[in-house]
This record gives C-alpha cells, structure tokens and sequence, in this order.
C-alpha cells in the first residue's frame, strides 16, 4: 500500500484530503508521514495521530472521499507540512463560498443558510466567510483575503 494512503479495518482507505471523524469531530486528512495522520479542523485546529490509533479509535469514520486530488505526491512532499494543512484548510472555506458545501456540490446535502448560492450573492457569500473566519481567529481573514484565495484556486487548484 502506498505511503499516501492508510487502509481501515473496514478496507475502507484514508488518504490525503479525505474527511474523516474522529474523537466527535470532523478532519480532513492534510498528511500521511511515518504512520502518523496530520489532520485539520474546520476551525484551523491541527493534530497529529498515529494511523494506527485513528482508525481503530471508537467513532472513527471515514465520512468523505478526497475533498480534492491531491497535487503528484513528489510536489506535494515538498510543501512543508503547515503549507499542506493551511492549502486544504481553505480549500473548503473557499468550496463552502463558491458552492454552498464544503466538500463541492458533488457532495450533496443542503447548504448552511447563509451560504446558499440561490439565496446570496458570491460577494455576500464571502463577507460572512471572513466574518467567521475571524471569529475562529484566523487572522487577517476580510472579504478581500476569501476573495482572493478563491481566484488563486481556480487559477493554480491545490
């Protein structure tokens, strides 16, 4: 099994940029390193588990494909691990902004009310994602910093 992924008991498999829940919270999985799973919170949070206690910890499921393909992993290896988690982090703020979902329309489910697309515009859309962003305490997080995120995205991807 590739260094990239992490097989469940379940055979399910983890691997970067999947959604995972564990100890009662949502994760996205940022990296896979010497058995150890570095994940990121909706929040900002971090952590870093080995693979083994995670998928054997009680409640642990893995509730989403890879948010996103991941970049080669040769390219993806040279980003510093922090870089990696900030990069998935925002991707989905900026899905959340753009589509109403965090994982992409793909994903299903209904959008939280002040995200909905039929509802709010793109601009209003990120004012109220800076708005939380800043209550989390990301810092200099205004409309202008989701904005530009976003079109980063779209241009480069991940």
């Amino acid at each position: 099994m590739s260094k990239h992924v992490v097989a469940t008991p379940g055979g399910r498999c983890v691997e970067v940029g999947a959604q995972v829940t564990f100890e009662g919270r949502t994760w996205q999985v940022t990296g896979l390193v010497d058995g150890r799973v570095h994940l990121a919170a909706e929040d900002g949070a971090t952590g870093c588990v080995l693979a083994a206690h995670l998928v054997s910890a009680p409640g642990f499921s893995v509730t989403g494909p890879t948010a996103v393909e991941p970049p080669a992993p040769a390219l993806w290896e040279t980003v510093p691990l922090a870089a990696q988690e900030r990069a998935l982090a925002w991707l989905r703020h900026i899905r959340e902004v753009e589509t109403g979902l965090p994982s992409g329309p793909a994903s299903g489910g209904v959008p939280r009310p002040e995200y909905d697309p039929q509802r709010f515009t793109l601009a209003e859309r990120e004012e109220v994602k800076a708005r939380e962003l800043a209550a989390l305490g990301w810092i200099r997080a205004s409309r202008t910093t989701v904005q530009r995120m976003r079109l980063v995205y779209q241009r480069q991807g991940l």
